[in-house]
């Protein structure tokens, strides 16, 4: 019997996990740059081509589209959240055996000084295989 005000037992097996409960990759790395600087690199389409690959897209606006083609393969993500210069937030979907899952990418930019700390947080409602340490 359950205690007074206390909800009700629940039969159905453990709770469910909540949305993106799988980190595929946690990176800090310190840059030397301001954060205005980096976040321009984050989000300026030509700046992106040098780093990320050969046909980067980045539409800044929430809603926007961030696409970008590597050697490996392609990203066709949506910008879910973008407060320059502190944080961008875009959906990735990857493949998965029975279908497409929607992860998300979170830059943090985090001033230090005349440094500054990026904070990369990729997750996914569940495990995804591959190698995610190079990450």
């Amino acid at each position: 019997m359950s205690a007074p005000g206390a909800p009700p037992p629940s039969s159905s097996g453990p709770p469910p996990k909540p949305p993106h409960a799988a980190v595929l990759g946690d990176a800090r790395i310190t840059i030397n740059a301001l954060p205005h600087q980096v976040f321009d690199a984050l989000t300026n389409a030509e700046r992106l081509n040098l780093w990320w690959g050969e046909e980067a897209l980045f539409e800044p606006d929430v809603g926007g589209r961030f696409e970008a083609t590597f050697p490996t393969g392609r990203i066709e993500g949506t910008i879910t959240t973008i407060d320059g210069p502190h944080t961008l937030v875009f959906t990735w979907p990857m493949a998965a055996e029975e279908a497409s899952v929607i992860t998300t990418v979170h830059y943090d930019v985090i001033p230090k000084g005349p440094q500054t700390v990026v904070h990369v947080l990729h997750r996914s409602p569940r495990d995804m295989p591959g190698d995610w340490a190079s990450f």
